[in-house]
């Protein structure tokens, strides 16, 4: 199958097999269902263009359409033009047979059915390949050879690239509001991929990307004035004077008067840095994360402070929970692995067992399996990380067909 590069709606680009760009005509050749890759084409296309022939299906049936007049004669419209042609039966494949140009085409036999589309007609064979009437039995398998290799192709195009990059569920609207100068507030689970997720959107609107992570003293944000009268930057000050995305994630570890800066900035949109009064740049955005909703602590992430009213209120709030597709992708299409990790959330929630399972232990598997280290290893160290034998067999599930889950039980 060849890459489409380009479509102009008539005709499709591609790249022929000397590295040069070719347009095909759409009634000529068959594309996938996505439009991504032209799948076969007419022999006269791959020889003329230049194609690499064992890339592509030869269909002769491209555009063709056919209608029986009577038990011996048909009539075969290509490319907006009509042709009489004698119609044989073949009794022992009940098929009847045509010939077109060079080449041999088939009908199922159907006394009900007179009009057939090209999805009806099988390309069979050439003459010029010394075709004789008896040779049918066997064109015939081939041409359903054929069809099977095309199948297999469709589904290899159905298959996720999990080479490309992929997009939070949230993606869109986050970007969305930050594109509209919303401050926004990302709450959800450690490890679910917030940072990665703004670096994307960073990217994709143009803005510098500027981070700083649980602030516990206000200069970290403010920056300061050395004993040699010389001010530091912070990523914060650079975010504001020159523009850019601002990410202050675990907010909710931070400690209340770095918020209250904060909050001051976003609403009057200047503020006093050590160096003098600074207005925000135009393209100044900012975006927080915590892993709770700003209400404290919790069983599970005991060191969180709740956040003022008055700060929350400036953001608009956005769960941020972990992603399916995405763990889909970290783990290369590894379904298996996907659902143990789920599972073990899901379990360690409801025994109240204080246990990460981000991102990480999925793309810390998939490395280590791919160098071959043995699972029990790999789940002692990647995933469990020191968990009592008590506690891994509350988490697990001893009668699983899930494989991860029976190496576990053996733990």
């Amino acid at each position: 199958m060849l890459r489409v590069e380009l479509d102009t709606g008539l005709a499709v680009k591609v790249t022929n097999k000397l590295g040069y760009s070719e347009f095909l005509p759409k009634s000529q050749i068959r594309l996938s269902e996505d439009g991504k890759y032209v799948v076969a084409a007419k022999s006269w296309i791959i020889e003329k263009k230049e194609l690499d022939a064992s890339k592509l299906i030869v269909d002769e049936t491209i555009g063709m359409k056919m209608q029986k007049l009577n038990e011996t004669e048909c009539m075969v419209f290509v490319n907006g033009k009509s042709y009489r042609r004698n119609y044989y039966l073949y009794k022992t494949r009940n098929i009847h047979t045509f010939y077109f140009k060079n080449g041999i085409f088939a009908v199922e036999y159907n006394d009900e059915k007179t009009h057939f589309d090209e999805e009806d007609i099988q390309f069979v064979g050439t003459k010029k390949d010394g075709f004789k009437d008896s040779d049918i039995e066997e064109m015939l398998k081939q041409k359903e050879a054929v069809e099977e290799v095309k199948v297999e192709i469709e589904k290899e195009l159905e298959k996720p690239d999990w080479t490309k990059p992929t997009k939070h569920m949230q993606y869109e609207i986050i970007k969305a509001c930050i594109k509209s100068d919303i401050p926004v507030y990302l709450y959800g689970p450690a490890g679910s991929g917030k940072n990665h997720t703004l670096q994307q959107i960073a990217e994709e609107l143009g803005l510098e990307f500027y981070f700083t992570n649980s602030v516990q003293q206000e200069f970290k944000i403010t920056g300061f004035i050395d004993a040699g009268g010389k001010y530091h930057e912070t990523e914060f000050y650079k975010a504001f004077t020159q523009g850019g995305l601002f990410f202050l994630d675990e907010m909710d570890a931070s400690i209340p008067e770095v918020l209250v800066l904060l909050n001051a900035a976003i609403a009057n949109g200047y503020f006093e840095f050590p160096n003098g009064k600074e207005f925000a740049d135009p393209n100044f955005r900012v975006v927080a994360a915590g892993n709770t909703i700003g209400s404290g602590a919790d069983e599970q992430y005991t060191g969180r402070l709740v956040l003022d009213q008055a700060t929350l209120d400036r953001f608009v709030s956005i769960e941020f929970d972990y992603d399916r597709n995405v763990e889909l992708h970290l783990a290369k299409g590894n379904v298996e692995l996907v659902d143990f990790i789920r599972k073990l959330r899901e379990k360690a929630k409801e025994t109240g067992i204080r246990m990460t399972f981000s991102y990480r232990a999925i793309t810390n598997v998939t490395k280590l399996e791919k160098i071959g280290m043995d699972l029990k290893t790999i789940l002692l160290i990647a995933v469990l990380k020191g968990l009592d034998k008590d506690t891994c067999n509350t988490l697990t599930e001893r009668y699983s067909d899930n494989k991860y889950f029976r190496v576990m039980a053996t733990i």
